[in-house]
């Protein structure tokens, strides 16, 4: 098998160094620039070498990127474009950097902490408006192309340190026209413990099935527990298709009945009684976060995120600075980023550090008691790391 070279252009990229590779995509940072000059870097995903001649992983990855391309929201992975350079297929998309959901929840459940109700409640509240306008989004012909992502749980839920929410992955969306993405016989698409019942059983798919793998994301956010997950995927599995769902007041007599009720809805395991659409979802949730409080809930994010993982976001930046010079330097043809980017492999290492590991712990995050709730807040956008003071968490 040939060694892949790293390639100078895609469409208008350079590109700039490898960052991330796995599955079957390899990741760059390209960077170009418009009209007036202003650079733009994005994350140019291709297909993996060895799998390029493979019509089945083309089609898969052409059929990812018509889908993405036509998606435009605030809570989804943003892509600028796709397209073919010298027969690599190749799909531009927004450089995010930050924290997967999954590793804001292990990073609290080791604290022994927990993200406050409301806060949840916003968070799934913005995954559940990106895939409403995934599940209606329609052809160039105004054709619905009812997408469903089928693989919705806190691996593909991206938190970055400017406060953001964004919902990414679609390799596993299907749609309609979409000539990979159906299931084979007794293939089950998607990450076991976050399947909707009808998903074990194969039935036939609709969005209702986007909504109840985020209300299992939800219920195991505000719990800090897992939901259907055991220590065999069988056992897993059947725990999902029976669907049975725990009242968190049985261990949390605090859990608001209002957001219980809105948990359970979404998790009906009959979706005829689920949410019908995750817009319906999505105003509930918005309904209750409100019912506490108002709040900076993006700048609470960015804070909560400094306080996890403290120093991360100079490391990016030290990063972005270093792969930009890099471009002089053919020699350094992989740089893997500090800290994670949306889409990319988490077991890729980290680049060295030239200075010895910090032994100092994280700040600690307070408890949600110890400050009065706030009651508006005019804070400009983030620019730069806060003190983890203005967090508030519960304690686990």
């Amino acid at each position: 098998m040939s060694i892949q070279a790293r390639p100078r252009r895609l469409g208008p990229y350079d590109i700039v160094v490898k960052i991330a590779g796995g599955g079957m995509a390899t990741i760059y940072l390209g960077r170009a620039r418009d009209a007036s000059g202003a650079e733009r870097l994005a994350a140019v995903k291709v297909i993996r070498h060895d799998l390029r001649h493979d019509k089945r992983f083309v089609q898969m990855f052409l059929d990812e990127a018509k889908v993405l391309s036509r998606l435009s929201h605030p809570n989804v992975a943003g892509t600028h474009e796709f397209g073919t350079d010298d027969a690599q297929h190749f799909i531009a998309m927004e450089l995010l950097v930050g924290r997967t959901l999954l590793d804001v929840w292990n990073a609290c459940k080791e604290r022994k902490l927990s993200l406050r109700l409301d806060h949840a409640a916003w968070i799934a509240a913005r995954v559940a408006e990106g895939l409403h306008c995934a599940h209606e989004l329609t052809d160039e012909h105004g054709v619905p192309l009812r997408v469903i992502h089928r693989d919705v749980n806190p691996s593909n839920i991206f938190l970055t340190f400017e406060g953001e929410v964004k919902l990414f992955d679609f390799g596993l969306a299907k749609s309609t026209g979409r000539q990979h993405a159906d299931s084979s016989a007794g293939i089950v698409k998607g990450k076991l413990p976050y399947l909707s019942p009808e998903q074990v059983e194969q039935q036939p798919l609709d969005r209702r099935s986007d909504v109840f793998m985020l209300g299992t994301t939800l219920w195991e956010l505000t719990t800090m527990r897992r939901l259907f997950a055991k220590d065999d995927d069988v056992d897993t599995l059947m725990a999902v298709r029976a669907g049975l769902v725990p009242d968190p007041r049985g261990r949390m007599p605090s859990y608001p009945e209002a957001l219980w009720n809105v948990v359970r809805r979404a998790l009906a395991r009959d979706r005829e009684e689920r949410y019908p659409t995750a817009a319906a979802f999505a105003r509930d949730l918005d309904a209750f976060a409100a019912s506490q409080g108002e709040e900076d809930w993006a700048a609470m994010t960015s804070d909560i995120l400094d306080a996890l993982f403290p120093g991360e976001r100079e490391k990016r930046a030290l990063w972005l600075k270093m792969a930009n010079t890099s471009v002089s330097t053919p020699a350094r043809a992989t740089m893997p980023p500090p800290v994670p980017l949306a889409g990319g492999d988490p077991g890729v290492p980290p680049i060295p550090s030239s200075r010895p590991p910090s032994s100092r712990q994280p700040p600690p995050l307070p408890s949600a008691s110890s400050r009065p709730p706030k009651k508006s807040s005019s804070r400009p956008p983030s620019k730069g790391p806060r003190s983890s003071s203005k967090i508030r968490v519960r304690k686990g």
